[in-house]
């Protein structure tokens, strides 16, 4: 055997042993520099069936019958309503209830510690504050929205705007 097939054994001797211990390494590595993946709950109603869900200790969302959302696991979390009616009711104005976002279609809302209504309808929604304020995003733009008012909606733009009585606000929950 000759100096450089020694060589050429030796340095395929120490290949496996190293190449395993490097992916072994970057595997490590990836664990803590990846984030976990976020899980995301889905809540159904039926006909005749009503749900309520805590989102936050401070924010509770009931669904009216044939209502669907999800609600994500992350900090803070975020809902996204796919269909039907829900009423979000916060308790009070927390750092938590703040940060809540809600997803209607390419239209995201910011609860700023409000209680509201909030429809899908066909390419599009409504939404009606009881109290407190939210901030809609909507085509670009951004609103400011207040108690009393309805907003109907698609994905681009505010169709109509007016103002509601609190009793008329989600009234399949009386």
């Amino acid at each position: 055997m000759d100096k450089s097939s020694a060589s050429t054994f030796r340095q395929k001797k120490f290949l496996l042993p190293f190449l395993t211990a490097a992916i072994a390494m970057l595997t490590g590595a990836l664990i803590f520099i990846l984030p976990p993946p976020l899980a995301t709950q889905l809540h159904e109603t039926t006909a005749d069936q009503y749900q309520s869900v805590t989102v936050t200790p401070e924010v509770t969302v009931e669904l009216d019958e044939r209502s669907a959302i999800t609600v994500t696991n992350s900090e803070p979390p975020s809902v996204e309503l796919l269909m039907g009616n829900t009423y979000f009711d916060s308790k009070n104005t927390s750092v938590d209830a703040q940060k809540l976002e809600i997803t209607v279609g390419d239209v995201r809302f910011l609860n700023m510690g409000a209680s509201f209504s909030l429809e899908t309808l066909r390419n599009g929604g409504s939404i009606a504050i009881t109290d407190g304020q939210i901030e809609m995003n909507i085509g670009g733009q951004v609103r400011l929205l207040s108690a009393g008012q309805r907003i109907n909606f698609d994905n681009q733009r505010v169709i109509d705007e007016s103002s509601i009585v609190g009793l008329d606000i989600a009234s399949w929950r009386r």
